[in-house]
Order: C-alpha cells, then sequence, then structure tokens
C-alpha cells in the first residue's frame, strides 16, 4: 500500500512538474499592462491604454471572442458586472488570439470620472458572452483630485475668453495641481 501511495505521489509531482514545463516559466501567463495618468479631473476625459500579452497556448481555450473591459471604482467587484463605477473601456480585442501562438495586442479608451478621491482601475480579460475571465489587474489607482479639477477648470475659462496672460498663469498652476499627465 505504501508503494502504491508512494508511486502516485512520484507520478502526481511528474505530471504537476509536466504542466508546469509545458506553459513555459512565466509565473504571469497573461500580462495586463495598463497606461493611464495618476490624477484626473472630474467629468474630463480620462484616456486609457491597456496592452494584453500572453504566452502560447494560453487563451487557447476561448470559445468567444475575448474582450478587455476597465471601469474606474471605489472598489472591484469579482466581475466587470458587479463593479460600480465608471467604464473607461469595453472593447473587443482586435486581433483575437490564435491558437497555440504568442499574444499581444492594445486597446484604449477614455471616460469620464465622476467622483472624487482615489479610485481603482479594474481591468478585466474576459469572454464575450458567458464572460468568463482569463486575467484580471487592480494593481493602478487614479486619484480624481478637487484640486486639479478647480484649477484646470480656471485654465479652461481663461482660455475661453482669450485672456492669454491669465491663460498662461493659470495653466502653470493647473499642472503643479494635476501634474503633466492630465490632459488640459
Amino acid at each position: 500500500m505504501r508503494r502504491f501511495a508512494l508511486a502516485a505521489a512520484v507520478l502526481c509531482a511528474a505530471a504537476g512538474l509536466a504542466a508546469t514545463t509545458a506553459v513555459g516559466d512565466s509565473f504571469t501567463p497573461v500580462v495586463l499592462n495598463v497606461k493611464i495618468a495618476s490624477v484626473a479631473r472630474r467629468h474630463k476625459p480620462l484616456a486609457i491604454k491597456v496592452t494584453v500579452t500572453a504566452d502560447a497556448g494560453v487563451l487557447d481555450t476561448a470559445t468567444a471572442p475575448l474582450r478587455i473591459r476597465v471601469k474606474l471604482a471605489g472598489e472591484c467587484g469579482g466581475t466587470f458586472q458587479y463593479t460600480p463605477g465608471v467604464v473607461l473601456l469595453d472593447k473587443q480585442l482586435k486581433p483575437q488570439p490564435t491558437s497555440g501562438r504568442p499574444y499581444s495586442a492594445t486597446a484604449g479608451g477614455s471616460g469620464k470620472p465622476s467622483q472624487y478621491g482615489t479610485q481603482t482601475v479594474c481591468v478585466f480579460l474576459e469572454e464575450q458572452g458567458d464572460d468568463r475571465q482569463f486575467a484580471t489587474n487592480t494593481s493602478d489607482q487614479v486619484n480624481v483630485s478637487r484640486p486639479c479639477t478647480a484649477a484646470a477648470a480656471r485654465y479652461d475659462t481663461a482660455e475661453r475668453r482669450h485672456r492669454r496672460a491669465a491663460a498662461k498663469r493659470d495653466r502653470r498652476a493647473a499642472r503643479r495641481a494635476c501634474g503633466a499627465g492630465v490632459p488640459l
């Protein structure tokens, strides 16, 4: 009986090792790389780009087109559907993955944050239709800032009224409050 248990343990360990080797040595077979400003204005477009990369064969089990879906929320839910917040991106990936091949694609979009405060960027790589998840990323945060919103609004007003000196001063103030990554 002990020999059988030992042989089973060895076979299981070997099978586990073989499965790990087949996928490669990557600890993250699917990576969602997010590019987004760390500070944003309320009610103004916040741009985002997400690059999806996957090891060969990882996305082969998909039976429908894959979508990259992103919300800006106080807290991420278990799925895109159950995450409250503003939609920043919801697009079908182009091109779709090819069986047995490594994969890379980038998608971009934008949305308008509706609440002040620090919020999480909730990224989901899901199969269209049944919403089966292949990857998630909740590591990025954005501060929807009152000072940034106020300073940028003063700049917008000065620009609209063609007050060059005021616009120049207000632009500098907005850059200090918002940072260089926020479009004014």
